[in-house]
């Protein structure tokens, strides 16, 4: 051990002596070797890299790409486990595939119970020309390796502008009461499905998982405080809208009430006509056969029948004669 520690110091230039006085110290004289301290240097670096640098690990939910001289080489699929490489030529970018990934739009999360509003991001218009603030979440999973490093340029600014354009894109087509009350989770919906085809448009082997809202309000309190007032105006509207319509609907009601009853009325009044009609047709055409029979009879009778319902009427009777005036109603 002892002469090979000699050899290596020899080769270093290392001189080491006694003192030549007898105090016991070893005296220490370095000689520069350049080439000899550069073959140790590398030898050095490289039995570090052997041991160091051959072999790399993977948590269970990264994946990697191995590059080779700065250009992509493989893609490690499996993820998890112990893989090897060679030292100082490849390099290693690891990437976590089995997690979702959360990302905040229209806000930022300062810690567990404080954050910020960014509201060049969450203002956005609706349909009908009216101003909202939308706060979302977007979670995604990374599908692929090679796509997430060398397909697109920083992925996950890509993500941001593409979930703001379709964020845009999809409240834009919706009034903003709707996403306030009824639409919400078909704006969340909608949102995810275009988010998730722009992505595969674009090459971007990701999956979007959710599309959340977090709030949805007005920007700022004078414009929250003009739509209370919309909003209150618009409800007494309705109020009196409905109001009409129930006054509207109690005349209607009582219109066709009225017309059914007249209708009745009439039906009734033709009904007692037609039959009385029929009944004088089927007394004329009686007479008419008996007058056919007997035309003296039948038109003495018919003139003393009219005068008998002439005289049964009248209050004051008078008949003249050739002799004179007799009146009646002394007799009666």
């Amino acid at each position: 051990m002892n002469n090979r520690f000699k050899s290596l110091c020899d080769f270093l230039g290392i001189i080491m002596t006694r003192d030549r006085y007898g105090s016991g110290r070893t005296i220490v004289s370095v000689r520069f070797l350049p080439f000899n301290w550069m073959i140790s240097i590398v030898g050095i670096v490289l039995v570090w890299g052997l041991i160091f640098d051959s072999w790399f690990s993977l948590e269970k939910t990264e994946r990697a790409a191995v590059e080779t001289f700065g250009k992509f080489s493989y893609e490690i699929e499996t993820p998890g486990g112990l893989h090897a490489k060679i030292p100082f030529i490849q390099t290693v970018h690891k990437v976590p595939t089995e997690v979702r990934h959360r990302w905040e739009l229209g806000f930022r999360t300062k810690d567990k119970n404080d954050y910020y509003d960014v509201p060049e991001e969450s203002t956005m218009l609706t349909r009908g020309e009216q101003v909202g603030s939308f706060e979302w979440i977007f979670q995604y999973t990374i599908k692929r390796v090679y796509s997430w490093l060398y397909v697109v340029k920083d992925p996950e600014r890509v993500l941001d502008k593409v979930s703001q354009g379709t964020m845009r894109l999809i409240v834009g087509k919706t009034f903003l009461d709707d996403v306030l009350t009824t639409q919400k989770y078909e704006v969340q919906e909608s949102n995810r499905r275009l988010f998730q085809q722009y992505c595969n448009l674009i090459k971007l082997d990701v999956e979007i998982n959710e599309v959340q809202l977090q709030d949805c309000d007005l920007p700022n309190d004078a414009v929250k405080a003009a739509y209370n007032d919309v909003m209150s105006a618009e409800n007494r509207r309705n109020a009196q809208k409905e109001k009409a319509d129930g006054y509207a609907l109690e005349v209607i009601k009582a219109a066709q009430g009225d017309s059914a009853q007249i209708i009745k009325e009439a039906m009734s009044y033709q009904s007692e006509r037609v039959n009385r009609a029929k009944g004088e047709f089927e007394r004329f055409m009686g007479l008419f056969e008996e007058y056919k029979k007997d035309p003296v009879t039948t038109e003495n009778k018919l003139w003393y029948e009219a005068k008998q319902e002439v005289y049964s009427k009248a209050s004051k009777k008078t008949v003249i004669e050739n002799q004179g005036i007799l009146n009646l109603k002394k007799y009666e």
